[in-house]
């Protein structure tokens, strides 16, 4: 039942069903293709608390809700009327660039299937330590069976891969496999095991290119987008009549000829291109590439462009048998552990400190969201401690050699995969990712010092709040602006939140009340405040800007700060902001009206305010 409650949540925080275009998921984010992003509500969403955090990336919404992603998505998917429950909607990239549109297929397609990789890598990962330590023999019918288990997956990934693409691409999945299937029949597979031809020769005529595709992943997932633009025309021009039989015939026999002929052999060339590009920068310079490997890794979780190593790292299990990506993964999760296990020792409540362990413990086990978005988005230099941590150890693993053997999850349960001889290296690796970012941590990150009744009253009253009212300012010189005459629905209904809003003369915005910055969304449209009564505040910079993708707009400030009416928070580009049809209206929302007894509103409707006029004031509730 919690799981059905928190997708309700979801949906209405994210303007209700109507405007979710489309919704999947990866392996611990709900990803939402949205109509309107105005109509979000942020504050609403991360006050679920399920929902570890939030993150919008080229256009796509993601929530963060963690390991058990899958039991949130599958009523979310009933509720938004999806057809596919499994998660693997399609990232729609209507809006998007390829670039952006490719991060978010990789993503796609690897998300759900990640867990049949993770689990077998750490069978086949520990098996190799076993084997290493002379515990077990890797030539027992033991190890060979357990092997079988460990070794199936990446043997046939294709076919998961083939699966999972369909749900991506919207088409058959079971033609999509059939594709994987004769890529990999015995036929081809022999014929690449033996090496006596280069190509089988279709008609006498068309070379059909010998490759061995076990383990690839860019050859199927082409050939799977191929298909389901081939299988889609083929039914359209067809009479209904002979659909049934001859759609999926005609559709296997032609994506499944240019499959084989063309985009497989491209498919295996852009892998190996990819792999051989990454190879000669570790041999170019191994500390360029530990520092470029290592210092891009937290943020690309933190985007959730992560994915996008995967297919890399598992064309070089593939082609040559081990990958050097993988350690550095590894490193990246045990600098962001030991960074965020430093930030428990300067937080003093006891809720912090849980949340903070908890995250801390999930880091070590290769899980870093939680301790990304929960912890480190908040304390940004312990985020900055965290790149430093993972620049530093990956690079002593660039510069050692460091290899994995295994697709394996980057946890500190992987450590036996590094049994061998670089075993050392990799104890001295986790020994540095956690110790630099730990140190780091604690030295750039303050501590926050015990609560005081009368300092916080004597820096109350400084700040001109009395007691629990709270008195909203005008942001900037304008036009006050009731919020039933916005011409967004949605506040107008005053569904996100009660405040005010008002016409701007003018682009700087400064703070409307005191307190700390608890949001700043990426698009820089929308920053959210609370102030040390508990009062969550919105400012909202205009109707609909969230498209503009942060065109227009400058923020001064960042989650965590410090703020009063004098602190200028953003500046606004008016007229780029109209010239892109946009209304520049700025409201001001009381988010969390639970928590607040009273709202007075504005009297004075038709009066021009001056920065810093008291606008609207607020009761927080005892």
């Amino acid at each position: 039942m919690r799981y059905s409650e928190v997708a309700e949540k979801v949906i209405a925080a994210v303007g209700g069903v109507d405007n979710v275009s489309n919704a999947w998921h990866c392996m611990t984010r709900l990803r939402f293709d949205l109509k309107d992003g105005a109509k979000v509500d942020m504050a609403a969403l991360d006050g679920v608390p399920e929902v570890i955090g939030t993150n919008v990336q080229n256009g796509e919404l993601q929530v963060v809700v963690g390991t058990e992603v899958e039991k949130y998505y599958e009523p979310l998917a009933d509720k938004l009327g999806l057809a596919d429950k499994a998660g693997g909607g399609e990232a729609a990239g209507g809006k998007r660039g390829w670039v952006a549109l490719a991060m978010d297929t990789v993503s796609g397609v690897f998300g759900p299937i990640v867990p049949a990789i993770a689990g077998a890598g750490m069978i086949k990962g520990l098996m190799a330590g076993l084997a290493a330590l002379g515990v077990i023999s890797n030539k027992n019918d033991t190890y060979l069976v357990i092997d079988m288990l460990a070794s199936g997956v990446f043997t046939f990934l294709p076919f998961f891969v083939a699966a999972s693409a369909a749900k991506i691409f919207k088409t058959n999945m079971f033609m999509a496999v059939a594709i994987a299937a004769a890529m990999q029949y015995p036929t081809m597979t022999a014929a690449a095991a033996a090496k006596e031809i280069t190509a089988f020769m279709l008609f006498g005529v068309i070379p059909v290119p010998v490759f061995n595709y076990a383990g690839t992943v860019i050859p199927i997932i082409f050939s799977v987008f191929a298909l389901s633009h081939i299988y889609r025309w083929v039914d359209r021009i067809l009479p209904r009549v002979l659909r049934t039989v001859f759609t999926p015939t005609f559709s296997l026999f032609i994506a499944g000829t240019l499959a084989l002929t063309v985009i497989g052999p491209i498919g295996i060339f852009l892998g190996n291109q990819l792999a051989a590009g990454v190879a000669w920068l570790f041999a170019f310079s191994p500390i360029l590439a530990g520092v470029i490997f290592g210092a891009t890794r937290p943020i690309a979780i933190f985007t959730g462009l992560h994915h996008a190593e995967t297919p890399i790292a598992l064309q070089n299990f593939a082609t040559q048998g081990w990958d050097m990506l993988m350690p550095m993964m590894f490193m990246a999760n045990m600098a962001i552990a030991g960074a965020t296990a430093a930030v428990y020792f300067k937080v003093r409540s006891k809720d912090q400190k849980t949340v903070v362990a908890s995250a801390a413990v999930s880091g070590l086990l290769g899980i870093t969201e939680p301790a990304l978005f929960g912890v480190l988005s908040k304390y940004r230099r312990a985020f900055v401690a965290a790149t430093i941590g993972s620049t530093l150890a990956a690079t002593f693993f660039a510069v050692t050699g460091v290899r994995i053997y295994a697709y394996i999850l980057s946890s500190i349960f992987s450590l036996p995969a590094y049994v061998g001889p670089y075993f050392p290296f990799a104890l001295a690796g986790i020994a540095i990712a956690i110790s630099s970012s730990f140190i780091l941590t604690m030295f750039l990150v303050p501590a926050e010092r015990p609560a005081d009744e009368s300092a916080v009253a004597a820096e109350a009253s400084a700040r001109g709040v009395k007691g629990e009212r709270v008195e909203l300012v005008a942001v900037a010189r304008g036009a006050f602006v009731p919020l039933e005459e916005v011409s967004d629905a949605v506040f107008a209904s005053k569904t996100v939140g009660d405040g005010y809003a008002l016409q701007p003369a003018d682009g700087d915005v400064y703070a409307p009340v005191s307190g700390t910055v608890t949001v700043v969304f990426p698009t820089k449209h929308a920053i959210g405040l609370e102030t040390d009564d508990g009062v969550e505040v919105l400012v909202h910079l205009g109707i609909d800007t969230v498209s503009l993708q942060g065109e227009g707009f400058e923020v001064f400030c960042a989650p965590g700060d410090r703020v009063d009416p004098s602190t200028l928070i953003a500046r606004v580009d008016l007229d780029a902001v109209r010239g892109a049809g946009k209304d520049p209206v700025i409201l001001v929302l009381v988010t969390n009206l639970g928590k607040v007894s009273t709202v007075n509103e504005f009297e004075d409707t038709d009066a021009a305010l001056q920065r810093g006029d008291s606008v609207v004031s607020v009761s927080a509730a005892v």
